[in-house]
């Protein structure tokens, strides 16, 4: 995997002490500048417009395999909200931290036990709460 472009991003995501990350993958939209481009370079690989969704690969990326972009992609996310990442990117303001730890730990790191949690109490009602959790409100 050409993981050294993924690994020098993540470094610094980490060293800038980024709190979230929501990363996407090019998608060429039909109709779009971009896939008539593609499609014209023969790079268009998938016309299921189910895949059009921003985490599949539907074209030959430059520099890389298409699983090397997808394996990249999941690993970012892996590696960003890992244990170790996250107490890496610890905010210095105390004010920040409870709302950091609670999106990063219940709601990416622990997604789907909130998920869980929230068949039987509300979202509104966890939202609330992480609100008074976080600013005290």
């Amino acid at each position: 995997m050409q993981i050294f472009y993924f690994r020098r991003t993540l470094n610094w995501l980490i060293k800038m002490r980024i709190e979230t990350l929501t990363s996407h993958i090019l998608t060429p939209y039909p109709g779009t500048k971009l896939h008539r481009r593609m499609d014209a370079d023969g790079r268009i690989v998938d016309r299921n417009l189910e895949k059009y969704n921003t985490s599949n690969v539907v074209f030959k990326p430059l520099g890389m395999t298409a699983d090397e972009l997808y394996e990249g992609y999941r690993w970012m996310y892996k590696q960003f909200y890992s244990f170790r990442n996250i107490f890496r990117r610890f905010p210095k303001n105390k004010a920040q931290r409870k709302s950091y730890l609670l999106f990063n730990l219940f709601y990416r790191k622990f997604g789907r036990f909130t998920s869980l949690i929230a068949r039987f109490v509300p979202m509104g009602i966890l939202g609330k709460l992480a609100v008074k959790i976080s600013y005290k409100v």
